[in-house]
């Protein structure tokens, strides 16, 4: 019969210890760097790109789209989500920005929500703005939740759009 290998650690602690390691690997996958490689006349190089990139939080937008976005927002859309983007409960409307609308989003593509607003809104003219006016109205729900503007702005191309996560969290 074998006898069970003693750990040096007290009892409890590499299981702690095991625990540790594994969300020590799991936070690095989470925000590791995607590498891609290159050729160049010198051979193969790697560039480093981050995943933030693919996230809301790669400054998807420009402060200008939002602003002409939030123009368009307080014409079409405030009189049933409210100034502030707060939703109306009355008009059962939901909240675009805040805890609501990250558990709503969170996680889904910036196309998902860019799709959901062009079919459906505004209530009484559905899909009656343009596709740069509504990717604006985006921008600017983009920035109400206190995500980074970027250097282009926010395409109206659902394809390009899908491929942009909405993380609450970098």
């Amino acid at each position: 019969m074998r006898k069970p290998m003693r750990s040096a650690w007290p009892p409890g602690r590499s299981r702690n210890l095991r625990a540790a390691v594994i969300c020590i690997v799991a936070f690095s996958a989470c925000s590791a760097t995607q590498t891609k490689g290159t050729k160049t006349a010198a051979g193969s190089s790697q560039i480093r790109t981050s995943n933030v990139t693919n996230s809301v939080w790669g400054g998807v937008y420009t402060l200008t789209q939002a602003e002409k976005g939030e123009t368009s927002f307080r014409q079409q859309c405030a009189s049933c989500h409210g100034r502030e983007l707060e939703g109306i409960e009355e008009f059962c409307t939901p909240p675009l920005a805040g805890a609501e609308f990250w558990r709503r989003w969170g996680g889904k593509s910036v196309g998902s929500l860019y799709e959901r607003i062009q079919t459906t809104m505004p209530e009484n003219r559905k899909g009656s703005l343009s596709g740069d006016e509504y990717a604006a109205i985006v921008s600017f729900v983009l920035k109400a939740n206190e995500l980074p503007p970027g250097g282009k702005d926010l395409p109206s191309e659902l394809s390009a759009l899908n491929r942009i996560t909405m993380t609450s969290r970098r």
